[in-house]
């Protein structure tokens, strides 16, 4: 099953409206569901919800899941270990999506669909494909690092703490002051 996860706050009807074409002319053949959070584009070719309480069970069913370029969202399926490809929301304030993966990149390869046109391939790669294998608790300690060094001013230290108290906890290290 391919999961397509959209996020909370933003519609993605593009993503949605594609991959629905995509199922509906046979070059997805896997079942997908999709979350299609605060979007108007209803899917006719797959399974869709707008909401969940957690996506943690679906992440899990998923064989690959397709997902905005949130940083939660990413974060997230990076420690899992989840095979997955990204796709920033051009609705984003400022292309924070973008902005986002292109530090991730510098940090670790991921799989980053920029043209809808090409999803397809990148679903096939993300099949076999594996990230470079940062242990995610140095992951997510760089990226921190990394958006305080380069942050605006105006979002890098809260974005790192709220960051890193959430998905240290997570992970039993316990939380930064």
């Amino acid at each position: 099953m391919i999961f397509v996860t959209v996020g909370t706050t933003l519609p993605f009807d593009d993503l949605i409206r594609h991959v629905d074409h995509l199922v509906e002319s046979g070059a997805l053949r896997d079942p997908v569901v999709c979350q299609i959070g605060t979007g108007t584009y209803r899917p006719r070719h797959c399974r869709f919800f707008a909401f969940q309480p957690s996506l943690d069970p679906w992440y899990r069913q998923a064989s690959v899941v397709v997902a905005h370029g949130g940083t939660g969202t990413v974060l997230e399926l990076l420690r899992m270990q989840k095979p997955f490809v990204a796709v920033a929301n051009p609705l984003a304030v400022d292309d924070h999506q973008v902005q986002f993966l292109n530090k991730l990149q510098s940090v670790d390869s991921v799989l980053w669909c920029r043209d809808l046109r090409d999803l397809p391939a990148y679903i096939r790669e993300a099949r076999s494909y594996r990230a470079r294998g940062l242990p995610f608790h140095s992951l997510a300690l760089h990226l921190m690092e990394r958006i305080e060094k380069d942050g605006d001013g105006r979002a890098g230290e809260p974005l790192g703490r709220v960051l890193t108290n959430r998905f240290m906890s997570r992970n039993g290290k316990g939380r930064s002051a």
